[in-house]
């Protein structure tokens, strides 16, 4: 029985993880090992994606902690830490999930140990070199014997950097693998309703507390584009990790809590975020989490970013980037808001091929056959 070694870092990480977990689980062909990187102190994964994959039991998995400090201290103890359980494991296949630094050293650490790495969502490129993640895509997807691609552009991206197409598999989107098997448990929670709001009556925001809003002037523009929203629909901004800290930071905590119809809401599971978002009228972010899912649902969605990595959920999504141009933005909100129910329906976005919740079967087949 080959031995197969899944890592994760974060949530964006763990909601590859965990269908993929559950097929190969299910497929009972091979001995899992499930190795998670998180924070000290921090769960490693959340409690409605462990119990909804089955990673709630005892011992479903093996956790790395992840010291504070820089970047580099961070990756060398990951490695580290991540080198004493493949000296152990033995895996036959290392399985790279995402492409944070959890996944850049499994990847680097596995390597030089001899072993062979496959990546899952590989070939994603947002060509801004000055972006962290952008960096490990590279990397891995230049360590990485098998490339597992959610969306055309990474069989185009990895076949124009030289990889052999008979190493790429398109096996489509574990993401909204974890999107159709958690809107079951969502479905179940009234999520907007326990907030006071009616669906479609509200805007989501969703802010990077590290990214460009984290400076004072960026954050004064984001205040005033709420005033703009505001005046005309409901605001959520579900609470995230440093969101508060950063607020207070600048002096702003008193700008943003006197903005009628602005509601900062405690963080929720993500099932209740995945509820908040399809019963949203909008998404507005800074992030790249929650797009693939906002194109599935409908969700128009605006990305204060100048590139994304899936560029899919732009050609045929309901994504549009609209970098940091205060004017434009605004100008977008409005058209979204007072397009029309009708109108909107008659362009309804298409769902990119093979995001359909069948993509850990793929990948399972692929490796039933290459294993």
């Amino acid at each position: 029985m080959k031995k197969l070694l899944l890592v994760g870092g974060g949530r964006p990480a763990n909601l590859l993880l965990a269908p993929l977990y559950d097929a190969l689980k299910k497929n009972k062909a091979y001995q899992l090992v499930v190795l998670l990187v998180a924070p000290e102190g921090v769960e490693p994964i959340s409690s409605d994606i462990a119990a909804c994959f089955g990673l709630d039991e005892a011992g479903s998995f093996i956790v790395v902690p992840l010291p504070q400090g820089s970047p580099v201290e961070q990756l060398a103890s990951v490695m580290t830490g991540i080198e004493k359980i493949l000296v152990s494991e033995k895996p036959d296949l290392v399985l790279v999930c995402g492409s944070d630094n959890a996944a850049l050293g499994a990847a680097l650490t596995a390597t030089r140990l001899g072993m062979t790495v496959a990546a899952v969502d590989a070939g994603l490129r947002s060509y801004e070199r000055l972006d962290a993640q952008e960096i490990n895509r590279i990397v891995i997807d230049a360590i990485a014997e098998y490339h597992f691609v959610s969306e055309h552009s990474g069989e185009y991206n990895l076949i124009n950097e030289g990889v052999a197409d008979e190493k790429v598999f398109f096996s489509g989107s574990l993401t909204i693998d974890s999107l159709v098997k958690l809107m079951e448990q969502a479905n179940q929670l009234p999520v907007s309703r326990a907030h006071g709001f009616r669906p479609k009556t509200y805007v989501l925001v969703l802010l990077n507390p590290e990214g460009h809003f984290s400076k004072k002037e960026p954050l004064e523009m984001m205040l005033r584009m709420l005033q703009e929203i505001a005046g005309k629909m409901t605001v959520l901004i579900p609470g995230i990790n440093g969101l508060d800290f950063m607020v207070k930071q600048h002096g702003l905590e008193t700008a943003f809590s006197t903005i009628e119809n602005v509601k900062i809401i405690e963080s929720l599971s993500h099932a209740g975020l995945l509820m908040l978002l399809r019963d949203s009228a909008m998404l507005l972010t800074d992030i790249e989490e929650l797009q693939p899912e906002a194109t599935v649902m409908n969700v128009p969605c605006l990305t204060m970013m100048e590139s994304a990595s899936r560029p899919v959920t732009i050609e045929i999504g309901t994504n549009v980037l609209v970098g940091l141009d205060e004017e434009d933005i605004v100008s977008r909100i409005h058209d979204i808001l007072h397009s029309g129910k009708h109108k909107h329906e008659s362009t309804r976005s298409k769902i990119p091929e093979k995001w359909d919740g069948a993509a850990a079967a793929r990948v399972v087949a692929v490796l039933d056959r290459i294993l």
